[in-house]
């Protein structure tokens, strides 16, 4: 099981944990550098300090090699050698084998006279007593007693010099793991800057906008490699999607024709009068049947046609509330010939861009449904709202409703809800009104939704991006206004 601190850095985002990880990598780095520059420093300053001590105790050495073995000479020629180092700060120490102090400088520590001689036997010694390091030398005489001496130094500056070389780089050291976390953030940021940019498009991808592809920059990183990938499979999808779409736009066409024939043929047997009842009855089944395929065949085809979105040029300018009130006028006697109150709620303009006969269609599609599943004695309202960037439009019923379970299922093609939504009124449903709803509202960059609750009615908005007015001077400048297409003057 994993810590919550894993958990917590699993679901940053990709920026957030590229910081961390650059931030862990360059703090780990700097300390360990600050460890082996300490190291590597203090070892340099002490091998330094050695081989000067070295140097010093050897030349001794052989001065008092050359000396006779009085110790009036020996003491004179270390005052000397001693007065030499005197400025920096190193101490000397003659002593017998078995440690017997002969001579002492005047700064030589009490540490380094009370420890006594181990490896006597050795030429050439180095110790650290305390704060204290010294070479230690045998002189061997052949007229006289052998010595051992000491030339030794504090070591309290060389750590000093240490100390503060560890601070200047602990300082810098911190200042380092101060910046870090932003630079790396930025760095992040550019590092991912491609991928918000590919995410952007792949947010807008959609059934209906199945053309755009994720950037490629042509620097042949990962990032250039994976969109690529992808657009490889865009493209493979958009053409599978159009050769479907095709392919129910080619059988929905020829579909058309024979249906037609077929009911032609069938109300003209039903024309006559000398036809039994047993068979009127069932050709009637049959042309109902025969209507029934051909509006599903229609459907298909307006579906398959919607799936392909106009193009900008075919959008106009569209009052919403007129379109409105135009539908609701066509539909008013159906409406009333079923006992259905049909009303509109619309005082004010909601222009937006879109194809005319698009939204007609929308908006029949939507009274239709609407119409078909509410009983006699019910309402229908149609309301519109501009508000802002937005243009609303509402179709609300107080049918029979939908079942929670078949909300999320109503924009599918060919689905139905429960056959009691029929009303045992006898029209039977194809299946795609609502989904050509939705490929409409977003062919024009809009949303869909809808909302029911049983026994009481159901409800379904649609969105639509509102004209700007730049749009409007623009269109207004170089369109004349097309009245029979709905659309309206661009001046406010």
């Amino acid at each position: 099981m994993h810590s919550p601190l894993i958990e917590w850095i699993r679901a940053t985002s990709l920026r957030t944990r590229l910081t961390l990880w650059n931030t862990a990598v360059v703090i780990l780095l700097t300390t360990v550098t600050l460890l082996i520059v300490r190291f590597s420093a203090r070892s340099a300053l002490y091998a330094d300090c050695d081989a000067e001590l070295r140097a010093a105790s050897r030349e001794i050495a052989l001065a008092v090699q050359e000396l006779s073995g009085d110790a009036a000479p020996l003491v004179a020629e270390l005052r000397r050698k001693a007065a030499s180092h005197e400025e920096r700060g190193w101490f000397l120490h003659l002593l017998t084998p078995d440690g017997a102090t002969v001579w002492k400088s005047d700064h030589c520590p009490a540490d380094v006279l009370n420890y006594p001689p181990k490896d006597v036997k050795q030429v050439e010694v180095v110790r650290q007593v305390g704060h204290y390091r010294y070479v230690r030398n045998r002189i061997d005489r052949d007229s006289g007693p052998s010595y051992l001496v000491r030339v030794g130094t504090y070591t309290t500056g060389l750590d000093n010099s240490l100390a503060g070389l560890i601070r200047l780089l602990t300082g810098m050291g911190l200042g380092l793991s101060l910046i870090t976390p932003f630079a790396a953030y930025w760095l992040a940021g550019r590092a991912t800057q491609p991928m918000g940019a590919m995410l952007r498009t792949a947010e807008r991808l959609s059934p209906s906008r199945l053309g755009d592809r994720l950037p490629v920059r042509g620097t042949s990183d990962e990032l250039d490699l994976l969109a690529r990938t992808i657009n490889g499979l865009l493209d493979s999808v958009a053409q599978h999607v159009d050769k479907q779409e095709q392919f129910v736009a080619d059988a929905a066409h020829e579909l058309r024709g024979p249906l037609a024939a077929l009911q032609s043929s069938m109300e003209v047997a039903l024309a006559r009068d000398d036809l039994p009842l047993d068979q009127q009855e069932t050709l009637s089944d049959m042309l109902d049947a025969a209507r029934h395929l051909s509006k599903v065949a229609n459907d298909m085809l307006l579906l398959a046609e919607s799936g392909n979105p106009a193009e900008p040029h075919d959008h106009l300018v569209i009052d919403l509330t007129l379109v409105a009130r135009q539908a609701v006028a066509m539909f008013s006697g159906v409406a009333e010939e079923r006992g259905i109150t049909l009303t509109i709620s619309a005082d004010q303009p909601a222009e937006t861009l879109a194809n005319p006969v698009d939204l007609r269609r929308l908006l029949s599609n939507l009274l239709d449904n609407a119409i078909r599943f509410t009983p006699s004695g019910g309402a229908v309202d149609v309301r519109t709202v501009a508000a802002g960037e937005t243009v609303t439009l509402e179709v609300a019923d107080t049918g029979m409703g939908i079942a929670p379970r078949d909300l999320e299922h109503v924009f599918d093609r060919f689905f139905k809800a429960d056959p009691a939504r029929t009303h045992g009124s006898g029209i039977r449903s194809g299946g795609l009104g609502l989904s050509i709803c939705r490929s409409i509202a977003d062919s024009c960059g809009g949303t869909i939704g809808i909302a029911s609750r049983v026994g009481e009615g159901t409800t379904v908005t649609v969105r639509f991006p509102a004209a700007s007015p730049s749009v409007l001077r623009s269109l207004h400048s170089e369109r004349p206004a097309l009245a029979s297409q709905t659309a309206q003057p661009a001046a406010r």
